[in-house]
């Protein structure tokens, strides 16, 4: 898949390489790097600015979320008195990875202690939860010709005047997902680096690119579909052979992988828990995701509210979202469904018709 990419990049190499930087000026911004980068000459970096990002809200997108600490199982009481007045607790959340959703971030004083309400007539002692602040990251609205190989930083990375040396001492550092261009791959030392444009190289490892690519079989010319790259940990939504929208993914660690192939949505679902793996082992319990998309048996693209790692392989073997992302491709989406006809007038039975979800490809 490298290979295929190098040659795509290379093959553009002569159109690019003689026009981008003015394509690049007249629709984005251009940082300047220090002139010690330069050697005396003019020196830029194509980072893109100024793109778009989808309008989205939503009521659900202000959840208060939590971990339990350590892995501990944790009593659950109907009640934040219940405890000190020596009544059960109505279950046990598991020891595993659990994560909640909280009806309050603001907890409540009982019997000396503090309480958070997690669902209706259900607390837990505030002291066993680790509030979490949800990633408001989000992707980005491709627009029209746009249509080059860009990649997203992943982490804040200084920009190289040669690639396999070391940076200058004044090297301009490009802030954690940035969006850069990539002109051309070359390996030097045994390591790849990107040629993000008139002169600045990244090394390859702190990119996550973004490749144009045409639809695969059996999705219609003008049909909706995502694009989901594992060796890169990007996605991308295309209106037929059209990129409309790209942003970083989370999918599958080595040890739980994500399947590869192209599938179709089946079922989608707003809000809902999630849970599986073995106790004492991979256990987890994660109340209300949201913006799950199903796509092959239990593994589904939505948002994950328990990280913000984006770009990185992370999940038990789904595509993990931001809560933005979740909820725009939630919107873009359809599920397969099938839809009865009316009777037939002469006969018995309907005549079913069946429309197919939006297809999803993975691949490395």
């Amino acid at each position: 898949m490298m290979e295929e990419m190098v040659r795509r990049i290379e093959g553009r190499g002569n159109i690019w390489g003689a026009i981008v930087c003015m394509a690049v000026a007249f629709f984005f911004p251009l940082v300047a790097v220090p002139a010690a980068l330069a050697g005396g000459e003019d020196f830029c970096v194509t980072q893109l600015t100024g793109l778009s990002q989808p309008a989205v809200d939503s009521p659900l997108l202000d959840i208060p979320y939590a971990l339990v600490k350590g892995k501990q199982a944790v009593p659950v009481y109907a009640t934040p008195t219940d405890e000190g007045q020596g009544k059960p607790p109505l279950r046990i959340l598991p020891a595993g990875y659990i994560g909640l959703s909280l009806e309050s971030a603001e907890p409540r004083e009982a019997d000396g202690h503090s309480w958070y309400q997690i669902n209706k007539g259900e607390y837990v002692r505030a002291e066993t939860l680790q509030l979490l602040t949800v990633s408001t990251y989000e992707g980005i609205l491709v627009p029209p010709g746009m249509d080059q190989v860009f990649a997203w930083v992943l982490f804040n990375s200084q920009v190289y005047s040669k690639p396999g040396e070391l940076p200058e001492l004044d090297a301009l550092t490009l802030p954690e997902r940035s969006l850069v261009y990539i002109h051309e791959i070359e390996e030097v030392n045994g390591e790849k680096w990107c040629n993000i444009g008139c002169g600045g190289w990244l090394p390859y490892r702190r990119l996550g690119l973004v490749i144009p690519r045409l639809r695969p079989e059996g999705v219609g010319a003008t049909e909706r579909w995502i694009d989901v790259s594992l060796n890169e940990q990007t996605l991308a939504a295309y209106e037929g052979n059209r990129m409309v929208f790209s942003t970083l993914v989370s999918t599958g660690i080595s040890r739980f992988p994500t399947v590869q192939g192209v599938y179709r949505i089946y079922y989608k679902v707003e809000e809902k828990k999630m849970s599986g793996g073995e106790p004492g082992d991979d256990l987890y319990f994660l109340e209300d995701v949201l913006w799950q998309m199903f796509f092959y048996q239990g593994y589904a693209l939505h948002a994950s509210y328990w990280h913000d790692i984006f770009g990185l392989p992370t999940s038990h073997g789904c595509v993990n979202l931001s809560p933005r992302d979740a909820l725009w491709l939630y919107g873009w989406t359809t599920a397969s469904q099938t839809t009865p006809s009316p009777p037939r007038r002469h006969g018995k039975g309907v005549v079913a018709k069946r429309t197919l979800g939006t297809a999803v490809w993975i691949h490395e």
